[in-house]
């Protein structure tokens, strides 16, 4: 017997199925009871949500021999081609390969014909965002008026890519990303049906790893079927798909926290030797930081998507919310280089150098950056000029090099910034916040701060100058 994977053995076909997006699935109940069935429906949302699921189901609980309903009968012959993509009323296109003005001329010819054996013809274009700029101008007009026996379902990742004159045409349904529960929920029924056994650890991470995707959780379950013979547990799922646990983000925190970068490298190749992906390492800890960002902050488990002695673990880190801040930032900064390199593993390691380098200097006591006097300037002036200008060097080169440009004055609890031009000036008022937040860290308390610009000394023009005295004197005269 043919192996059919979870994710088409497992798809749902009635709307109660279906996992999650309950407001998506009441609004469409009630269009089908009522009998108000709009022309045009685009579904959009995150990968693997049951967009294309659902608009199928909306498609056989239209077409049903037994009439609209919410629940269709799954035995009628519509409703058997549905299910498998045979039907000839349903016509489903992929976007992506057929994005071109030729293929959607075709459509425009296919919405002429009645349909043959259900009451509505029904396109769904899959990645409807692919098409070009022309066939969407083609698909306009058709749009804007169909026969009253044709419906289009448009499913998209990228509903920004969407015209805006095609969206105003469509009744629009945001799918949302499952949560942890829900995925792992979905996956221990079929976990159950298929007689795998698996721990509720090893599921919890399968849910984690699915990124509030259903499909991806389906497959990964689908694939640790076929590598583990007995028990799937959590190290099953670390070892196949080279995911980390949050032990080991923990682990490299405390070490970052600690300053010990050479800990801290030895950590991520250890991590990488046993299986992890460079990238997903990134990922994993730029979540982890998320997730101790969000407990610090206080708010309630369900969004931070983690078992109870994993928050209880995250509640012990002693890191203040301004400095994981700055780290968020910092691996933020770092994303387009990890998804660009070819040397991703360097990159990561830079990465974490930087996180320890900058946690070490923000730690500096107060009193030492107090009490850091520059010799040759009592008032220490350019002290903080100098401070201010490394600190920003993290946050922004150029603004950093602004600041070696100004003059900066010091009195008790004010601080006056002066430009010298008109740019400058306008860089450190739209940077203002950025300013008071880094000087805030090294003067460790209150103060003013005001910006201005220098005032300019009039040059005297020598050529204009010379040429009067010229004529003024007794000689030209």
């Amino acid at each position: 017997m043919v192996h059919r994977v979870f994710s088409l053995k497992y798809r749902p076909q009635d709307f109660d199925d279906l996992t999650g997006q309950g407001h998506v699935l009441s609004s469409l109940k009630g269009a089908i009871k009522s009998g108000r069935i709009g022309h045009a429906f685009i579904f959009a949302g995150p990968r693997g949500v049951g967009k294309t699921t659902t608009a199928r189901i909306l498609a056989k609980s239209l077409n049903c021999s037994e009439g609209s309903t919410i629940h269709p009968c799954q035995k009628c012959q519509s409703c058997k081609e549905i299910t498998l993509s045979r039907s000839i009323d349903v016509i489903e296109i992929d976007g992506a390969s057929n994005r071109g003005i030729d293929e959607i001329r075709g459509l425009r010819e296919g919405v002429k014909y009645s349909p043959l054996r259900g009451r509505y013809k029904i396109y769904i274009i899959d990645e409807v965002h692919s098409l070009t700029p022309d066939a969407f101008n083609a698909l306009l007009k058709t749009l804007e008026e169909p026969p009253s026996k044709v419906i289009f379902i448009f499913a998209t990742t990228n509903p920004m890519k969407v015209p805006s004159t095609i969206l105003s045409r469509c009744q629009r349904f945001v799918f949302k990303r499952l949560s942890l529960k829900e995925i792992s929920t979905r996956l221990k029924s079929i976990a159950d049906l298929e007689n795998i056994k698996i721990t509720q650890n090893a599921l919890h991470y399968l849910a984690v790893r699915a990124d509030g995707s259903i499909r991806d959780g389906e497959s990964i379950l689908d694939q640790l079927s076929s590598f583990v013979e007995s028990e799937i547990t959590e190290n099953d799922v670390f070892k196949l798909i080279g995911f980390m646990g949050s032990s080991f983000y923990f682990e490299i925190l405390e070490q970052v926290i600690k300053g010990d970068l050479k800990q801290v490298i030895l950590l991520l190749n250890k991590g990488i030797e046993d299986g992890a992906d460079p990238v997903e390492i990134y990922r994993g800890f730029t979540s982890y930081l998320r997730a101790v960002f969000l407990v610090k902050t206080g708010l309630p488990d369900e969004y931070v998507e983690l078992s109870g002695d994993e928050i209880a673990s995250l509640q012990n880190i002693e890191l203040e919310r301004e400095k994981l801040t700055a780290m968020l930032e910092i691996c933020l900064r770092f994303e387009e280089m990890v998804r660009r390199s070819i040397n991703v593993r360097v990159v990561i390691e830079l990465l974490f150098s930087k996180l320890v380098f900058n946690l070490s200097r923000s730690s500096e006591s107060p009193r030492k950056m107090n009490n850091d006097k520059d010799t040759a300037n009592p008032n220490g002036k350019a002290n903080l000029k100098d401070k201010l200008s490394n600190r920003l060097q993290n946050f922004s080169p150029k603004l950093a090099g602004i600041i070696h440009d100004v003059e900066i004055e010091r009195s008790d609890k004010n601080i006056i910034i002066s430009a010298k031009n008109d740019f400058s000036k306008r860089q450190l008022e739209g940077n203002r916040k950025v300013l008071e937040s880094v000087l805030k860290n090294i003067l460790n308390g209150d103060f003013t701060l005001t910006l201005n610009m220098t005032e300019r000394k009039q040059e005297k023009n020598h050529l204009a100058e010379t040429i009067k005295d010229l004529f003024d004197s007794e000689e030209i005269k």
